[in-house]
């Protein structure tokens, strides 16, 4: 059927747009400090005054507030579901950024911070949203452009930033979360969560109306639905904590886990943060000119918001696996390559009549491969992989993962290119990508196009017949 004429193409697009405009908002709160820090720093300011570890402050306790945040996600993922708890999220976002625009003190500018920090793990949590709402053969280029939202959003408010006070820029950014709400009020609850705790009747609606009443469809419904089914008889013991921990050791919540932190780990080596938060410091270190510095900044964010397009269509068409090896091995001969060079010129003077203009090239052909595969096909996967019933614990490790590693990125990149220079650092971090992608290898499952129902099973090891009948440890368990 045509995607113009297939109305739940068009609900699944609705649960994308409001997915988007969420990442909209996100990428102008990730980049809001970088107007407000230098107008609060300033004596000639809009009016609020605080001194510079009071702005290290204000930019880095939304990542305190963010812990608790993720923390809470399993509960409240598990109780409340998805609809409801987006909508929250939304809402909040929103508060903080209000509470932003009508800021008279230091005090004030906190707790806007605080605020905007707790609905971090929407970040997490959006990819899996789009994994249950998606159809399977969608789930992939719907992600990437909701990662393509992400850019434009940061672009949006360096832009704005030009010509407008941080006040305004935040008084702005309310918008994109108002209208994400009103399109989540439009949303059904996820037909996952409702075969989760048992809601089969609503469940079957809910997915009805997603992906319609077609043999396929309904076959992918009998199949969630006994999956969770099995589940629950499984598990007729009621849950304490040594349940709990015993489920948590299980293999299909360690592989899932084990997958997601080391995607993490060659996402960030590979430059996902340093490269947008110390792309200018690198760039002047290698080119010894801050205008030309700035010029390769802004080709930089170019190609960053040209590669998300692009990777829409990579995503689509390419596997998951295919992607994140190819992208992840030139990524690593990329940073090995600018490390050998910088190496040769800084210890032996060799290429300096190239120098200037080929390491830059390299630099930038690296955020391109990035954005075009890593990190698309990274959070695709992230989306994916956790079986239904470790959603929500599985959304808290990762997050606390990607906490500790974001922090431990920002704050040791830096330090780094001090002590060992732009070739040591580089050369570090394609040595943790190298590494992440060798275990990877071994590990990581293909999930493009199959329900979420397959790759659980294929990460439980269950084995399916040629007969489409279900085996775990040679035991027939369903068949479909």
């Amino acid at each position: 059927m045509d995607c113009c004429s297939d109305i739940y193409f068009w609900r699944q697009c609705m649960v994308l747009i409001a997915t988007c405009l969420f990442s909209v908002g996100t990428g102008l709160k990730m980049a809001f400090p970088s107007v407000l820090n230098p107008d609060i720093l300033s004596a000639n300011g809009t009016g609020i005054h605080a001194t510079p570890d009071q702005a290290s402050w204000i930019a880095s306790i939304s990542g305190i507030s963010g812990i608790v945040g993720f923390c809470m996600a399993p509960y409240i993922m598990k109780t409340y579901g998805r609809k409801s708890v987006y909508i929250v999220l939304n809402i909040l976002t929103a508060l903080s950024f209000l509470i932003f625009s009508l800021a008279t003190n230091v005090t004030s500018l906190y707790v806007a911070r605080v605020v905007q920090g707790i609905p971090t793990f929407a970040i997490v949590m959006s990819t899996f949203v789009l994994g249950e709402y998606s159809h399977p053969k969608r789930r992939g280029y719907f992600i990437s452009v909701k990662k393509t939202m992400f850019a434009i959003g940061s672009l949006l408010c360096h832009s704005l930033g030009m010509c407008w006070t941080w006040k305004q820029i935040a008084a702005f950014a309310i918008l994109p979360y108002i209208l994400a709400l009103i399109l989540t009020l439009m949303w059904c609850e996820s037909p996952s969560f409702l075969a989760l705790t048992e809601k089969y009747d609503k469940c079957e609606k809910s997915h009805r109306w997603l992906f319609g009443d077609s043999t396929k469809s309904k076959r992918n419904l009998e199949e969630l639905i006994s999956t969770q089914m099995e589940a629950r008889n499984l598990e007729k013991n009621k849950e304490n904590m040594r349940t709990v921990i015993r489920k948590l050791l299980k293999k299909d919540f360690i592989k899932p886990f084990l997958i997601v932190s080391l995607l993490a780990i060659i996402m960030d080596a590979s430059g996902k943060y340093y490269m947008v938060a110390y792309v200018v410091q690198i760039l002047t270190e290698l080119t010894n000119d801050s205008s030309i510095a700035a010029y390769l900044t802004v080709g930089s964010d170019i190609l960053t918001l040209a590669a998300s397009i692009i990777s829409c269509l990579v995503i689509r068409c390419c596997k998951r696996r295919t992607i994140i090896f190819t992208s992840g091995v030139t990524c690593v001969f990329l940073m090995c390559l600018t490390s050998l060079i910088r190496f040769l010129k800084s210890r032996y003077h060799i290429g300096e009549s190239l120098y200037w203009w080929f390491i830059p090239s390299i630099i930038l052909s690296n955020v391109f491969v990035i954005n075009v595969g890593i990190i698309p096909s990274g959070f695709a996967i992230m989306s994916e992989i956790f079986p239904l019933e470790h959603k929500g614990a599985g959304l808290c490790a990762s997050g606390i993962v990607f906490t500790i590693l974001f922090s431990l990125v920002m704050k040791f990149t830096p330090l780094m290119m001090e002590k060992t220079g732009v070739e040591g650092t580089f050369g570090i971090y394609a040595l943790h990508v190298a590494v992440g992608l060798l275990i990877l290898y071994f590990i990581l499952n293909e999930t493009k196009d199959k329900t979420l129902q397959e790759i659980e099973k294929e990460i439980r090891g269950v084995k399916k017949s040629k007969f489409n009948e279900y085996y775990l440890n040679d035991k027939l368990i369903i068949k479909a």
